[in-house]
């Protein structure tokens, strides 16, 4: 009698295992090549090398020079953005990224060659360049190939995958878990489904746990670990489709949606097909590594030296702003920032003391609780010089979304739940809202404003932030600010 094949135990991917299954085959990759380099063609490594060291460990010259190259080569492929969620991508997804990484390193290494190589070396430098980038381009996408391929394997035979839930039980809901039970280890990667509350869908109990309804899918993203959702809510549903969208994104949660819906989805969408049913992946879009870093650098950079630079104009402010009324020179406010954490936010004072005494409210034209030193200081946004020091703290960044209270973002979030995308970056000083449609006076405003920061968000690179610091530049230089 033949027995029963055991079921396969399913494993959660664990994506850091998998990026540092990456940078050893790299390491190695990398290693093979130099070694088949030094003893093909003889690279002065320690000709290079050996200035720079002291006596004793100029016996180790070679082996020194060779671990210095593969850390900036690891660089590379970090800033090039391949250690980022290496377990979600295909052959076809890195095959581009690793040849330009390959094709810059060779470009270094040649002009290095050219410049530094104290001799004569026994192939042309340009020639030795190229097959430089042959060798180490092949090298490393094939040990990252086997890496998925295996990890694929793993995959379509249920071992090892993404924990998922599914959002919705109609058509397409009950398609999907028919088709996953031909697979019964591939089911396994469900952790449930969630009712879809304004339609008559199917009983998907007996296949998957219930879990709730989509109201309480904020609970269960806060108790479980997620990974993907897959949508198939009704098309005429707007609104909870939008409230799914607006949690699942906060959590970088990957979203795979039914097509039918695609004129309502916001965000970067493509079309992909999962399993027999063409669906659409929406991404929590990132700005790719070396642009964070970038940006981030600037940001420090460009506020030390403002804080520096500005130091005369903050210390007449300070004691301006002492002496034209009563109250503290600085204004300290609660805001809520990245991840909804709250910071503490920094300001000159420009309004009387006790401006909020009937509770918040903001600002207006012609607003009676701005002092007269305090509107001169908001027309040319001289306020906002101490945020210099809240970007140096990590709270702020110099372009992003304006940071809001606490209370009046409990008044938005209802009347527009994508407000909470904001949360997934830093706020800004300046900001594309800021910058096309300037202060808001009410919540209305405020909403009105919203979409010119979510349509930043959904567009962010280096450029257009560097776009809206030059809008916001001539904004000052003409005295606009309110």
């Amino acid at each position: 009698m033949v027995q029963p094949k055991p079921p396969i135990r399913f494993k959660r991917i664990d994506d850091r295992k998998i990026t540092l299954y990456h940078i050893v085959a790299d390491i190695i990759a990398l290693i093979l090549c130099h070694i088949i380099f030094l003893g093909k063609y003889r690279l002065p490594y320690s000709a290079i090398f050996s200035p720079f060291l002291p006596v004793q460990l100029q016996s180790f010259s070679v082996v020194i020079a060779i671990s210095t190259v593969i850390v900036i080569w690891l660089l590379a492929f970090y800033l090039s953005g391949h250690y980022t969620l290496p377990s979600r991508k295909s052959g076809l997804q890195i095959i581009g990224p690793t040849l330009a990484t390959s094709f810059l390193m060779s470009i270094l290494l040649f002009f290095i060659l050219v410049s530094y190589a104290p001799i004569v070396l026994k192939a042309n430098a340009l020639l030795l360049s190229f097959r430089y980038l042959l060798v180490v381009f092949t090298l490393t996408f094939t040990f990252r190939m086997i890496i998925i391929a295996r990890l694929h394997h793993l995959i379509n035979i249920g071992r090892y995958g993404y924990k998922k839930v599914l959002v919705g039980n109609n058509d397409q809901a009950l398609k999907i878990v028919q088709d996953h039970r031909k697979k019964p280890d591939i089911i396994q990667e469900y952790i449930g489904y969630l009712d879809d509350t304004d339609t008559t869908g199917h009983d998907l109990s007996r296949f998957l746990p219930r879990l709730g309804t989509i109201d309480q899918i904020e609970t269960l993203i806060n108790k479980t670990n997620v990974d993907v959702a897959i949508v198939c809510l009704n098309p005429l549903n707007h609104k909870a489709i939008s409230k799914v969208i607006n949690h699942l994104r906060q959590n970088e949660i990957l979203i795979r949606l039914s097509t039918d819906i695609n004129t309502i989805i916001e965000g970067t969408v493509k079309t992909q097909s999962l399993e027999s049913l063409p669906f659409i992946t929406i991404s929590t879009y990132k700005l790719p590594v070396w642009q964070r870093l970038f940006k981030r650098t600037f940001d420090l950079t460009a506020a030390w030296a403002g804080l520096i630079l500005s130091s005369p104009i903050s210390i007449v402010l300070a004691i301006g702003v002492k002496a034209s009324s009563k109250g503290p020179i600085f204004y300290k406010q609660m805001r809520i920032g990245r991840h909804r954490r709250p910071f503490m936010m920094f300001k000159f004072r420009s309004m009387y003391v006790d401006a909020e005494k009937n509770g918040p409210e903001l600002s207006s034209t012609n607003d009676p609780r701005i002092t007269p030193l305090g509107r001169f200081m908001r027309k040319w946004r001289l306020d906002e010089l101490p945020q210099f020091i809240n970007i140096i703290l990590g709270d702020m960044s110099f372009v992003g979304p304006r940071p809001e209270r606490k209370y009046f973002i409990d008044k938005i979030l209802p009347l527009a739940p994508h407000y909470a995308h904001l949360f997934t970056v830093r706020p800004g000083i300046t900001s594309w809202g800021m910058v096309k449609y300037g202060y808001a006076e009410n919540i209305e405003q405020m909403i009105e404003r919203l979409q010119y920061d979510i349509l930043y968000l959904e567009n962010r690179t280096l450029v257009v932030d560097f776009k809206i610091l030059l809008f916001t530049i001539k904004t000052l230089l003409k005295g606009e600010g309110k």
